[in-house]
């Protein structure tokens, strides 16, 4: 099984990486995101694939999918609102409040979040519907992704055995 992944990933190589991280991000269900992350950096190891390469491209999938993402429910959150079932009450005195809890916090807490396993791949649903600063939110993209996922890629690199 192992033999036929490293083919896989060899043949189809790094379009293959950047697009299954892309497609996790965008909320497609499949393996947890770190094991992925985590065996892309084994398999950079083991097979004729660049370390710095993989590192780039999981990155720029993972802030992709995020920015993607984001924007859809940025510019979709009027919409969403418009098509919303009657019964669905929207508190907007709470939604006001975290707005503002995030933006004093200047964005620390979608920060800790976006590294939270799990609750990381809701984040930029919910940073596009509370309509957080796209500077902001575009800052905290870049620097969750280097850390999660080139960590996760690096771990898996240094674990090799």
């Amino acid at each position: 099984m192992q033999e036929i992944l490293i083919n896989y990933f060899v043949l189809y190589g790094y379009f293959a990486i950047f697009a299954m991280v892309l497609l996790q991000e965008l909320g497609m269900p499949g393996l947890p995101n770190e094991l992925v992350l985590f065996y892309f950096g084994y398999l950079s190891r083991q097979a004729e694939l660049s370390f710095t390469l993989v590192i780039a491209l999981v990155v720029v999938a993972d802030m992709l999918g995020s920015v993607i993402l984001y924007l859809l429910f940025y510019h979709g959150r009027v919409w969403l609102m418009r098509i919303k079932p009657k019964w669905v009450k929207v508190p907007v005195k709470k939604v006001n409040s975290i707005k503002q809890k995030i933006a004093s916090h200047n964005g620390k807490h979608i920060f800790i979040a976006k590294l939270t396993p799990f609750v990381r791949s809701y984040i930029p649903v919910v940073a596009g519907l509370l309509q957080v600063e796209p500077v902001l939110y575009g800052r905290i993209i870049i620097l969750t992704a280097i850390i999660w996922s080139g960590g996760w890629v690096t771990a898996g690199w240094l674990l090799h055995g």
